[in-house]
């Protein structure tokens, strides 16, 4: 479970796995880190996918994740209202005492969906967002934000993008130390304009559970990287097929 992931970095998030009374433990205040880029590197010229409208949507998004803005990847995530009569349970554990979900989706590396209500969706970023670890890092090299690439999910009006992202996090409340997440924001698009549907993330570790290969399967796979921005970490695509994250623009 996504709570479980990140109960290992110090951090209890809002989002309620099944069976968790309304309203949870609190997430902790977590003070932004300095950026470690200072100035937006990522331009619609760069991007890998032929639409433009969610070109420049994705390089703010992708600015904002280098520059440790949580605010303004909030800004860009849209709020959903469903019925869970529509909705497979499997998928959205809350809605086994739900009659409906408001807010904002988050999914773990299991394809569990959760839907975190604004102020507790705003707390969660922070700590996505803005609680790198600076002392961090591992064989991918430091905490700081890096966007691999975009994955493209499903086609024709079904199509969504997955921005794909590294990153070391840590609660600088705790003495537990940091560790490697890779997680993705999926933007799908409504009437005619994109916006963040779900954002998914886990640790690295749990990644590797289920995927051989998470750097080249998360998502829907063939990660295509940001020309001109992005540090090339995608290695050769796996053979193997991926399995594709549920896709939640049409909800």
């Amino acid at each position: 479970m996504l709570a479980t992931g990140l109960a290992a970095c110090g951090y209890q998030p809002e989002i309620e796995p099944p069976g968790a009374a309304t309203g949870g433990t609190s997430a902790p205040s977590v003070a932004a880190t300095a950026p470690i880029s200072t100035a937006p590197t990522f331009t619609t010229d760069g991007c890998p996918v032929g639409d433009e409208g969610f070109c420049e949507q994705a390089a703010f998004l992708a600015n904002a994740l280098v520059l440790s803005d949580a605010d303004a990847v909030y800004d860009l995530s849209r709020r959903v209202s469903m019925d869970c009569a529509d909705l497979d349970r499997d998928v959205f554990p809350q809605c086994d005492d739900r009659g409906r979900l408001e807010g904002y989706v988050v999914g773990d590396h299991q394809g569990h969906l959760f839907v975190d209500e604004p102020a507790g969706y705003r707390r969660t970023l922070r700590f996505f967002v803005e609680a790198v670890d600076e002392e961090y890092s591992d064989e991918f090299g430091g905490a700081q934000m890096q966007v691999l690439g975009v994955s493209t999910c499903g086609k024709g009006a079904d199509t969504s993008y997955h921005l794909v992202y590294l990153v070391g996090l840590g609660d600088p409340t705790s003495t537990l130390p940091g560790a490697r997440f890779l997680g993705t924001y999926e933007l799908t698009q409504e009437d005619g304009s994109w916006a963040i549907g779900a954002t998914y993330v886990g640790l690295y570790t749990d990644w590797q559970l289920v995927r051989d290969d998470p750097l080249t399967q998360i998502a829907c796979g063939d990660i295509q990287p940001w020309v001109g921005a992005a540090p090339n970490l995608n290695p050769a695509q796996s053979e193997s097929q991926p399995t594709p994250i549920p896709a939640t623009g049409t909800t």
